[in-house]
């Protein structure tokens, strides 16, 4: 993966600016909830409506600030995930060219084509994703965990230890998918071989009435990539309600204490609001990890076929004398003495 996010190097101002805004935004849905916490402390329990109006006016600027980042951070992550695209399939393209006739035999038209537009699309969504969701994600979930400890310790500390579970199972589906979806490109290569084989050849397969037997060909190889996405969409989807039973329980644990540490004086009704709302972006954030988990194990599977072209060895290649040997000069071609004959064959 990390020699394909080589070819972010030439775009690294819009990288570096996609992770500006998105810091910024980061930090504001951050902030948020101890503003929540303030105004309900400070205005609604004390009866002080100038509080509520001064944070309430904070907080929507504050948004406005978010949604313009948003915007932003968007432009920048889609020009650099697009530029690379570009520069991804140009590269293979060039290697493609140098192949001699023993490379091709390692590497099937089909699968080359499946490697230059299908895997170079998956890098350049997984990069999309990565600037814009990907590194969002996880940020949200640490800088909530750090605002939750700032607000109050003791409630935060029930998201102490369920973030911990949830990072550790999210790191395992992750490695497995990876090695699932790898297949399931392999099995698109397969899908893609039977339908080039089979427009190559639709002449004689029209001539010697095959049409059946490639039909039974294509729905074999159609098949099998359809049960190996399935299998590999339902480990993914095993995430969600896993990330969202926990998350629900931490919830529910932040009420059930939080209520007690109100009554005994331990912490305060906007301390408990602002905790069960970091909680509930937490939840947000994970739940999205099983999009990114989808994501980045494609992106890890195609990224390793796109390397595997992109490093292979060319055992031949045009030296500098080849090249210039072969000139393309005018001619003429001339008919001399030529005549020609009908036969009729009875």
């Amino acid at each position: 993966m990390w020699k394909v996010l080589k070819f972010l190097g030439p775009y690294q101002i819009a990288v570096y600016m996609a992770l500006f805004f998105t810091l910024v935004e980061l930090g504001v849905e951050l902030f948020q909830p101890f503003l929540m916490a303030k105004i309900i402390d400070d205005g609604i329990m004390a009866g002080d409506l100038s509080v509520v109006m001064t944070w309430g006016g904070v907080m929507i600027g504050m948004s406005l600030i978010a949604f313009a980042s948003g915007l932003l951070n968007s432009f920048y992550a889609a020009h650099a995930s697009q530029s690379t695209g570009y520069d991804l399939r140009s590269a293979l393209f060039n290697k493609v060219q140098s192949f001699s006739f023993a490379n091709f035999s390692q590497f099937p038209t089909s699968s080359l084509i499946t490697r230059m537009t299908n895997d170079v699309t998956l890098l350049q969504n997984a990069m999309f994703m990565g600037l814009r969701i990907m590194l969002r994600a996880p940020l949200l979930v640490i800088g909530s965990v750090i605002m939750a400890l700032i607000v109050n310790v003791k409630l935060a500390l029930i998201l102490v230890v369920a973030v911990p579970l949830l990072i550790t199972f999210l790191v395992f589906m992750m490695s497995k998918a990876g090695r699932i979806f790898r297949s399931v490109q392999n099995k698109l290569d397969g899908v893609n071989s039977v339908m080039q084989e089979n427009l190559a050849g639709i002449r004689l397969i029209k001539a010697f009435l095959r049409r059946k037997h490639e039909g039974k060909r294509f729905n074999k190889a159609s098949g099998e990539l359809r049960d190996r996405t399935i299998k590999a969409l339902r480990l993914v989807e095993l995430a969600m309600p896993v990330i969202l039973l926990i998350m629900n329980v931490s919830i529910m644990a932040v009420l059930w204490f939080g209520s007690f540490e109100v009554s005994a004086g331990g912490a305060s009704v906007g301390e408990v609001v602002a905790i069960v709302n970091y909680t509930t972006r937490m939840t947000m954030a994970l739940s999205v990890f099983s999009m990114i988990v989808m994501f980045f194990s494609r992106a890890k599977a195609s990224s390793a076929r796109v390397v595997d072209v992109l490093e292979a060895d060319v055992d031949l290649t045009d030296t500098k004398e080849s090249s210039e040997s072969v000139r393309i000069t005018d001619g003429n071609i001339v008919f001399d003495s030529v005549s020609f004959a009908i036969l009729i064959q009875r």
